[in-house]
């Protein structure tokens, strides 16, 4: 079948240039790529006064100002150097793929980032669930993809299968949380502190077994069953860009000191046993555009925080949520058009309490549109490139609960029930420009991306937020011999105090407001 730009990523997919090469006399071929990273990022902006003041939407300052405390303006955020391996091992049609990283980053080198004083977490005695979290920030290696793959022929037809650590995602999405994709797998979410983060770059790998099989020349079948389960990474709590003290590396599960009594997180993580299927069709009719469709059946990645007072506070994965989808993709000239929607049963909500944190199973559902288009050269570049997406989701149903009606919450008033608004949008979009040959083997490309979450805030975590806004600039270099270097700056245009005269209050995706930084890096490729 015929690819558009968009359909069907991989992530777990080879890469498509190898570093180094080796091909011996049994037919066995040995390809190995390695990448050296050195990254220096800085605190820019100072604390904003409003963020330390009210936290965001149910959560007290007190549980989200670790972070924000523990760098001032100017501090180093990130002193790290890693690297990262792939070695693909092929033999005919089959073969191993294998990908480790690892990292040292000096300023989480420091035992005092767990020792934040305030009346929940005790009195700056270091917590073992907080060290725990940062030293995972400080250095760890780990084996990322270790997969098989085998491609078989069934008469004219086409069958791979791969078996093993692997990330696999279907659909359309971009750059935005809450598609097909994010259905899939957990995501490196401390990888995401920048606007315009590609989804496909920070899925990580997970055990599950994957095949596909072209039907016919123009229709073809995936699935897949995972027999591993993994929570979504979220920065640890004293980490730069963490707003939550109480969720986040290595805290589930672990004791808070919390006055007058000693409340515990406790984790509940569900089962392995998820599974999706894919049907993909290419109608070369309708200029060649692919269509698919989809059903998956999950375990949530991310935690929902449930707090009814004591015993705790329980970060739940809910479990056996189904995802029904479609997805479109085709190209007009240079201008690629995708798209995708999905239909969710039992996706948790956050409700609405004055003294709970309280989520619920309810239907929604979420539907973006993504564009790319190459404008190609001119007197100003060489070649330029917009990526925009757009994204909506809306809550159609409350389930009947019978801890929220033990609140007080009618769920059959799906409006008044939800904490959030019952429907949000945002969007993201990126402009690129290409200059080739500034110096002799030197390119640069200049990038601005923007995100901005304009019209509500879902109830739906870790989507939309009205008022979240971001810009990043930055510049890449490449030279010859497997060099690049660059820098960027991310700004945070959310305005705490806007939002709080527009909505009464902050929510914790506007927490990070007051975290402009500055990066720069330098990669070698061998």
């Amino acid at each position: 079948m015929q690819a558009t730009l968009g359909t069907v990523l991989a992530c777990a997919a080879m890469p498509q240039a190898q570093a180094l090469s080796f091909e011996l006399d049994n037919g066995l071929t040995l390809d190995l790529d390695t990448t050296l990273t050195y990254d220096a990022q800085w605190r820019m902006e100072e604390r904003d006064p409003s963020i330390l003041a009210v936290g965001g939407g149910q959560v007290p300052a007190l549980l989200s100002d670790d972070g924000n405390r523990n760098f001032d303006q100017g501090d180093m955020i990130q002193n790290r150097i890693s690297f990262s391996t792939d070695l693909d091992a092929n033999y005919g049609n089959g073969g191993v793929f294998l990908r480790v990283r690892g990292w040292y980053d000096d300023v989480y080198n420091d035992d005092s980032l767990a020792e934040q004083h305030n009346p929940l977490l005790g009195t700056g005695t270091p917590k073992p669930y907080q060290q725990d979290g940062i030293d995972l920030h400080e250095s760890d290696i780990e084996l990322l993809d270790a997969f098989f793959y085998q491609g078989f022929d069934i008469g004219d037809r086409r069958l791979s299968l791969r078996a093993g650590r692997q990330a696999v995602n279907w659909g359309e999405s971009l750059f935005i949380n809450g598609g097909i994709s994010s259905a899939q797998g957990p995501l490196d979410a401390t990888k995401a502190n920048a606007p315009g983060v590609e989804l496909k770059d920070i899925f990580l790998p997970i055990g599950q077994v994957y095949g596909e099989i072209d039907l016919t020349d123009s229709v073809s079948m995936g699935a897949y069953f995972q027999y591993e389960w993994e929570k979504t990474r979220i920065d640890a709590p004293g980490s730069y860009f963490n707003v939550l003290d109480v969720i986040g590396q290595e805290v589930d599960g672990d004791a808070i000191e919390l006055d007058p009594a000693n409340l515990r997180v406790r984790r509940d993580e569900p089962d392995a046993g998820q599974y999706g299927v894919a049907l993909r069709y290419l109608a070369e009719q309708l200029n060649n555009t692919e269509f698919g469709l989809y059903y998956l059946r999950f375990n949530d990645f991310t935690p929902a925080i449930q707090f009814l007072g004591a015993p705790g506070i329980e970060l739940e994965h809910f479990e056996d949520i189904e995802l029904l989808g479609m997805s479109f993709g085709t190209v007009f000239g240079d201008t690629n058009i995708s798209g995708e929607f999905n239909y969710r049963h039992g996706q948790p909500v956050r409700l609405a309490h004055p003294a709970a944190f309280y989520y619920s199973e309810a239907d929604t559902l979420q539907a973006q549109v993504s564009v790319s288009h190459v404008f190609g050269a001119s007197s100003l570049w060489d070649n330029l490139v917009l990526l925009a997406e757009i994204g909506h989701n809306r809550v159609l149903h409350i389930d009947d609960d019978a801890t929220a009606r033990g609140l007080g919450i009618d769920v059959n008033d799906t409006k008044g029930a939800l904490d959030g608004d019952r429907s949000a949008s945002g969007f993201v979009g990126r402009l690129s420009a290409d200059y080739y040959g500034i110096a002799n083997g030197l390119d640069l490309n200049l990038s601005a991306t923007y995100r901005n979450d304009f019209n509500g805030v879902s109830s739906v975590p870790f989507t939309f937020a009205e008022g979240s806004e971001v810009l990043g600039l930055k510049a890449d270099f490449t030279y010859t011999g497997g060099h690049s270097f660059g820098a960027s700056y991310n700004w945070f245009l959310t305005d705490p105090d806007d939002i709080l005269e527009d909505q009464g209050r902050l929510e914790v995706a506007h927490l990070n407001a007051d975290r402009d930084y500055l990066s720069l890096y330098y990669k070698y490729r061998f």
